[in-house]
């Protein structure tokens, strides 16, 4: 697929160890670019590794033509995993999903809301730490891939 990427507002985040930038692509009489296409043709731009370039926010105008949206290009992966959201994190496949249903946390929840004293300590401890050390475990794991490489 061609598309041409335009970049816009280019700002070197010193604190958060990356570049924002604003991007806009055109695609005539052409579908809209998938993401990873577009991180591809950035960490090609920008001399940067595909798995540091973010991309989000892509808005097709209406009738086509042009996509405008936002990537963010990390310095390393420490600094993607320390800053990005979760929600990203788990787009990306580097965070687990979360298991369970909705209305299983809702159930949790109400029988918190039932119990009291130590048996409810006991209920939202457990539930609280099993999700931080599987979250950090993951990220370690995932970091783990690339000092190998």
């Amino acid at each position: 697929m061609t598309f041409i990427v335009k970049t816009r507002k280019v700002l070197l985040n010193k604190l958060l160890n990356r570049r924002q930038l604003s991007v806009e692509l055109l695609h005539p009489n052409k579908p809209t670019p998938s993401q990873e296409s577009v991180v591809k043709e950035l960490a090609s731009k920008y001399k940067a590794d595909e798995r540091n370039v973010v991309v989000y926010g892509l808005k097709t105008t209406f009738g086509g033509n042009r996509t405008t949206g936002f990537a963010l290009i990390y310095d390393t992966q420490q600094y993607l995993l320390k800053f990005e959201p979760k929600f990203r994190l788990r787009r990306r496949g580097i965070i687990p999903k979360r298991d369970g249903s909705r209305k299983g946390w809702k159930e949790v929840k109400s029988k918190l809301k039932k119990t009291r004293g130590s048996e409810k300590t006991k209920i939202y401890i457990s539930r609280k730490t099993d999700k931080r050390e599987v979250i950090r475990a993951q990220k370690e794991t995932y970091l783990k891939g690339f000092v190998g490489k």
